[in-house]
C-alpha cells in the first residue's frame, strides 16, 4: 500500500527551474531502486538465514565446550586437592621423622652426659668416701672416737 508521504514524492518537481521538459509525473525512484534491489535482498536473506545457521551451531558446540572444560577442571581441582592433601601427609611425617631423629639424638647425648657424670661420681666417691665415713662416725660417736674407743 502507498504511503501519504510516497504518493507526495511523485509530485515533487523533477528537476530545477529551466527550460520545460516533456510533461510528465517524475518516475518513483524509490520504489525502482527498491524493485532492483529486491533479488539482491532475497539472496542476502538466504545468506542472513546461513548465517544465523551457523552462529546458533557455533554457539552450541560453545556451549558443549565450556561444559567440557568445567568438567575437566573440577576434575583437574579434585585432583589437586588430592595431591595437595597427599603432600601434606608426606611432609607430617617427614617431619614426625626428623623431630623423633632430633629426639632421639638429645636422648643419646643425655644418655652419654648422664653416663659421664655417674663416673665421675664414682670416681670422686672413691675419693671422698673415707672423709664422709669419719665425719659421719664423728657425728654418731664424738669427734675423734670411733666404734670401740673407750
Amino acid at each position: 500500500m502507498t504511503t501519504l508521504r510516497q504518493l507526495l514524492q511523485r509530485f515533487r518537481p523533477a528537476g530545477p527551474p529551466g527550460a520545460a521538459g516533456q510533461a510528465a509525473v517524475p518516475a518513483d525512484r524509490v520504489a525502482r531502486a527498491e524493485e532492483e534491489l529486491r533479488p539482491v535482498f532475497s539472496l542476502l536473506a538466504a545468506a542472513d538465514a546461513e548465517a544465523a545457521a551457523i552462529r546458533a551451531e557455533a554457539e552450541a558446540a560453545a556451549a558443549q565446550r565450556r561444559r567440557r572444560a568445567g568438567v575437566a577442571a573440577q576434575r583437574i581441582v579434585a585432583a589437586a586437592h588430592a595431591r595437595a592433601q597427599q603432600a601434606r601427609a608426606e611432609a607430617f611425617a617427614v617431619a614426625r621423622a626428623d623431630t623423633a631423629h632430633a629426639m632421639e639424638t638429645v636422648m643419646d647425648e643425655a644418655q652419654r652426659t648422664a653416663e659421664a657424670l655417674r663416673a665421675r661420681a664414682w670416681d670422686r666417691l672413691d675419693i671422698a668416701a673415707p672423709s664422709i665415713v669419719s665425719a659421719a662416725l664423728d657425728e654418731v660417736y664424738g669427734a675423734g672416737r670411733g666404734p670401740g674407743t673407750p
